[in-house]
This record gives structure tokens, C-alpha cells and sequence, in this order.
């Protein structure tokens, strides 16, 4: 009994116990608080382990996965690469110095040099179109020089001329600046220059190849003619034997040719048929090997009479009417005219016109007397030909005296629109020459009117830089003006 104690001397006992359970329960809960967190700690540890453990298994299977680009069995379809042209902007472009030639060249002096150049070489271009091919060309043998004369010059204007127009600033440089922009007439004049050149050749040029007249309309005989000119003519009289007519082939090698009398030469008799009659018993000859040209000529009398109808002719026909000359007409094409063996089969044909200018008759349909012939004078072929024609003749028994020489008359009596109706080509000939010497004189004008300009503009900026200068001179103290 003593030992029990009064409840209330026990609370205070209690009391004091009481702060000891708080403080091991605070004590425990920061202790739950730390746990916590190292297990959130641990768990996002594991799944940035997780991720970076996928992403290098990513990266090893992209790597191991990789064995090669995979090649069809099919080839791939043809591409062609690109062919654009890199283009380098202006600003990083720097122009080359130029060399004292070249700034000569780009300046007023070397400007004016050039059009005159061009001018020149043009008008050249088209004295050379016009005149290359007419008659008097062809007889002194300058037809052919001047042609190649012509083409070397043409060349020179559309090639060479524009190059030194580069270098002299008539054309657009590289960088697209520094150019006056009237200087775009000088390049139009290339562009009416070639219908010039086309029609001058086509209108004068073509007069000129046309030649002169012989004669008026049939106021001149075969007899009065200019031989071997290559002038027209209308005569009165004249008439082409076309029954007669020998046909002669020039072979590339000498062969032996006619079972009569054998000769050896480059020229062969082309057994040309005439008698074309029923009942005929003559046969069309074959092409011989290595054939190059053919020729077919007929003798022209003064005058129409029977016996120079017939297929075979006697002396004394010949006797009693003048052959005054002979119709010939050859090969007509390119292929022969370079003389190539590997030719297309040429059959010139012999077809005279008769008063060509009033009731044009043609000889190769008409049958009866006529005569009144046209053509035109050429010089004789070849003494090989007119040999190889003498050996014919002689076989059908004509007199030497008969026999064809150089001294006599040539004609080429194919016809000829221009013969039978002068004023109608003369009218079209006027017309494109007209039309031509217009592009020439625009062509002309485009060229100078540059030149002109770029003479005015030079003299303004010649004017304003040394005004300028004297301005410079002026502005400094002591300087001395002298003038």
C-alpha cells in the first residue's frame, strides 16, 4: 500500500513520455519520406538505363541490318545528265584585262573599222552572186573562181566578222553590261542581209546568166550568128535533122569499140535509135561499163528539104543543102558534171523549138516543113567527141568535106522560157532585183546607224571627261592651266 502511488503523482510520468513517442514517429515517417524518394531515384535510373540500352540495340541492328543496296535484275532506264549551263552571277565575275589590240579595237576607231568591214565584205558578197555565173564568165574561164571566191567571202562575213564585232563591242559581253543598246540594229543587219544576198541572185544574178541576145525576133540567120558566145537567138531559118542524130558515151577506160573498124578510145559510139517506126529492126543498145556522160548531137540545115528527113542521108543531099551547124546536148546533172562513174543513166534529149516567140512549135512532135529556129550559141565540145562523131558519119558515107569541125556552128537548142517570152522574165527580174536592193539598202542602214549614234555618243562623253578633267585641274591650288 505504501509503495502505490496517487494517480496523480503518476501523470506527470506520462507526460514525459509522451514527446519521446512523437519524436520516434517523426523519425520514421522522414525515414518513409527517404525511401521513397531512393526508389525513385532507382526506378527512373532504370529507365534511363532502358532507353539508352534500346537505343544502342537500335543503332547495332540499323548497323548489322545494312548489307548492301540491292541491285535489280533489270538494267535501269537511260538517263542522260544534265547538260544546264552553270551560270556565275555578275557580282563574282571579273573581266580579263584587255590587251592594247583589244582596246583599240573597243573604241570609236575599231567600231568604225568593223561596219566598214561588214559593208564592204557584203557588197562584195553580192557583186560576187551576181556576176560568177554569167556568159563572159564561163568563156574566160573565171566562172568557177569566182564561185569559190563567193563562198570564201560569205564565210569571211558571217563567221570572222562577227568575232572582231565581239572584240570591238557591237555585240553583248559576257557579263551583259557595258553595251549600248543601239548597237542591236548592227546585229539586224545580219538578219536582212541573207534575203538580200538571195534575191540579188535569183533577179540580177539570174539576168546575168541569162546572157545578151544575137539577133532581134528571126531578123538573123544561123549564118550571122556569134559563135561559141552563148548568146540567145531567134532566127528565120534553120532546121535540126533530129533523124540524123549520133549519140556518143565517154567511158571511164579506153575500150575497143565497133565491129566495123575497131578503135581504141574513151569515147564509143551510144547506138542511139531513131527509127522508132513499126516493123524496125533496130534494138535499144545497153549502158556500156564505167559510163560517165553522154552526148547526143544532130547536124542543122540552112533550110528544111525531104532528103533531110530520111534516116539514112546521101552525099548528094549534102551536097545540095549547107549544114550550117549542129544541135548537141549532154548529161545534164551534178553526178556527171564532177564526173563520177557511179552516175544515174543520163538520156539527153534533143528537143529544138521553132518561132519561139509567136507560135512556138516543138520539133520533137512536129512533122512537115519548118524551120525558124531558137537556142542558143555554145562553144564545140571536145576533139575527142568531135572525132569519134567524124568516125560515125563516115560509116553512113558522108564526104569529108561534110564532116563536123570546131569551125563550125554549136548550138544548144534546149528550150528556154526566157527565149519565148523575154518581156515576162525581164518584168520578174526587175521585181526582185527591186525587192533585193531594198534588204541591201535597209542592211546598209542598219549597219551605219550605229555607227553614226556611237560617233555622237563617244564625242558627248569625250566632251564630259574633259570637262571634268579641267574641273580637277581648277579645284587644285597652284596648278597651272595650259591651253
Amino acid at each position: 500500500k505504501a509503495q502505490r502511488k496517487h494517480p496523480a503523482l503518476q501523470a506527470p510520468r506520462c507526460s514525459a513520455a509522451m514527446p519521446v513517442l512523437a519524436l520516434q514517429q517523426d523519425a520514421e515517417d522522414v525515414s518513409d519520406s527517404d525511401n521513397s524518394e531512393s526508389r525513385l531515384q532507382e526506378q527512373s535510373q532504370k529507365k534511363q538505363d532502358a532507353y539508352r540500352q534500346k537505343t544502342i540495340n537500335m543503332e547495332l541492328a540499323k548497323l548489322t541490318g545494312i548489307k548492301g543496296v540491292p541491285v535489280p535484275a533489270r538494267p535501269a532506264q537511260p538517263q542522260s545528265p544534265g547538260r544546264t549551263k552553270k551560270v556565275i552571277p555578275n557580282d563574282f565575275v571579273t573581266a580579263k584585262p584587255k590587251s592594247a589590240l583589244e582596246r583599240t579595237l573597243n573604241s570609236t576607231l575599231g567600231r568604225t573599222m568593223t561596219i566598214f568591214v561588214f559593208i564592204l565584205n557584203y557588197l562584195l558578197l553580192i557583186f560576187l552572186t551576181i556576176s560568177w555565173n554569167s556568159p563572159d564568165r564561163w568563156l574566160e574561164g573565171q566562172a568557177m573562181p569566182l564561185a569559190c571566191a563567193a563562198f570564201l567571202v560569205g564565210t569571211h562575213l558571217y563567221t570572222a566578222v562577227p568575232v572582231l564585232s565581239s572584240y570591238s563591242g557591237l555585240m553583248v559581253s559576257e557579263t551583259g553590261v557595258d553595251w549600248k543598246t543601239y548597237f542591236v540594229s548592227y546585229r539586224l543587219a545580219y538578219f536582212t542581209s541573207v534575203p538580200g544576198v538571195i534575191l540579188m541572185y535569183f533577179g540580177p544574178g539570174d539576168r546575168a546568166a541569162f546572157g545578151l541576145p544575137d539577133g532581134g525576133n528571126e531578123d538573123i540567120s544561123l549564118t550571122e550568128l556569134t559563135l561559141g558566145s552563148y548568146r540567145y537567138f531567134r532566127a528565120h531559118d534553120g532546121f535540126v535533122a533530129l533523124n540524123l542524130t549520133k549519140g556518143i558515151t565517154e567511158t571511164l577506160q579506153k575500150t575497143v569499140h565497133n565491129r566495123n573498124v575497131p578503135r581504141l578510145s574513151r569515147y564509143r559510139d551510144a547506138e542511139v535509135v531513131n527509127n522508132r517506126e513499126p516493123f524496125s529492126s533496130e534494138i535499144e543498145p545497153t549502158v556500156p561499163p564505167g559510163f560517165m556522160e553522154n552526148y547526143r548531137i544532130a547536124p542543122v540545115f540552112l533550110e528544111w528539104a525531104p532528103c533531110t528527113t530520111r534516116y539514112r542521108i546521101s552525099a548528094g543531099c549534102l551536097n545540095q543543102n549547107q549544114v550550117v551547124g549542129w544541135a548537141v546536148a549532154t548529161s545534164r546533172s551534178l553526178c556527171t558534171n564532177l564526173r563520177m562513174v557511179s552516175c544515174r543513166e543520163q538520156d539527153p534529149l534533143l528537143d529544138p523549138l521553132y518561132h519561139c516567140t509567136d507560135a512556138p512549135v516543138r520539133g520533137q512532135v512536129f512533122k512537115g516543113s519548118i524551120q525558124g529556129l531558137c537556142g542558143r550559141t555554145v562553144p564545140p565540145p571536145t576533139s575527142e567527141v568531135i572525132d569519134e562523131l567524124s568516125a560515125l558519119l563516115l560509116l553512113d558515107g558522108w564526104p569529108e568535106n561534110r564532116l563536123p569541125n570546131v569551125t563550125h556552128g554549136w548550138y544548144d537548142v534546149w528550150p528556154e522560157e526566157c527565149i519565148n517570152n523575154t518581156e515576162k522574165c525581164e518584168s520578174q527580174w526587175n521585181s526582185i532585183e527591186m525587192l533585193g536592193l531594198i534588204c541591201v539598202g535597209l542592211t546598209i542602214l542598219l549597219a551605219l546607224l550605229p555607227w553614226i549614234l556611237d560617233c555622237r555618243t563617244d564625242a558627248k562623253i569625250r566632251t564630259a571627261m574633259a570637262f571634268q578633267e579641267e574641273i580637277k585641274t581648277r579645284s587644285k591650288k597652284g596648278a597651272t592651266i595650259m591651253f
